[in-house]
């Protein structure tokens, strides 16, 4: 394979966590998460797993389906829509979170520099203020209570469980007195199901310090990756630029963003 990457699963399967826990602990568990993103009514699922502790979570893609899709729909008689969906070869989606010490890390893949780079992304963990509401359900088995919270420029309604008294859950959100086990912002573009959870687990209370990323990969501030990121729009439409016909021009009319994540705070920005 022609880029090399270090997997959180691999750590835990080959033993460099050393496992021990308190009998019966439902703080030590996992979770296994189908994420959806329907932007443009146009659904797209992946499959992620959540190992968690009293300390910290690793959130990880469970499967990779390498893929570059690009489409042209014409919009007239002599115009196109070009549209692009990019995954990048052995590239996997990890994100590690840590209260300890207040951040979080995301393992990501970007198109730089006419190829792909993947790099480790540091930031502080972001607090979402949740309100809670009397409504509960059952989800998996378990009794799950109702919260709203704003994160990042999407309002999200969250399912979680006091059954498992530990503030993570998928992705970067986090912060309830409990699992989040269903989340997804008012507007169904994103959303979060857990398909099964397993707590306790018969393995121990992990050792963040035992956890590395590979040193393969450059790391980088959460307002870095987003300049990089701006970037690497700009490098693909160069790409798809020098691949047309002659005399054909290539402008740009308008660009929709189909992040997750659509706000930033200010000390990001800059």
């Amino acid at each position: 394979m022609k880029f090399k990457m270090i997997l959180a699963i691999l750590f835990l399967l080959q033993n460099s966590y050393s496992f021990a826990q308190s009998k019966e602990d439902k703080n030590y568990g996992k979770a296994t998460y189908e994420r959806i993103l329907n932007f443009d009514s146009n659904p797209k699922n992946t499959e992620f797993s959540l190992f968690f502790n009293p300390d910290f979570s690793i959130f990880y893609e469970e499967r990779i389906e390498p893929k570059e899709e690009t489409t042209l729909k014409p919009s007239s008689n002599d115009e196109f829509d070009l549209s692009f969906d990019v995954k990048f070869n052995g590239s996997k989606y990890i994100v590690l979170t840590d209260f300890k010490k207040d951040s979080i890390q995301s393992q990501v893949s970007l198109f730089r520099d006419g190829k792909q780079k993947t790099y480790i992304v540091e930031e502080k963990i972001k607090k979402t203020d949740w309100s809670i509401i009397q409504e509960f359900k059952t989800i998996s088995g378990f009794k799950a209570q109702k919260a709203e919270g704003l994160f990042r420029g999407r309002k999200y309604i969250a399912w979680f469980t006091s059954e498992i008294p530990i503030k993570y859950g998928p992705w970067k959100l986090n912060g309830l007195p409990g699992l989040i086990l269903n989340v997804s912002d008012d507007k169904n573009e994103v959303m979060f199901y857990a398909k099964s959870i397993k707590a306790p687990i018969n393995s121990n209370s992990v050792s963040n310090s035992e956890f590395t990323f590979s040193n393969d990969y450059d790391k980088i501030s959460l307002s870095k990756y987003l300049k990089f990121k701006k970037q690497q729009v700009e490098e693909v439409k160069k790409l798809f630029s020098s691949k047309l016909p002659r005399g054909a021009k290539m402008e740009t009319t308008n660009s929709k963003s189909n992040d997750i994540e659509l706000e930033y705070e200010e000390t990001i920005k800059d």
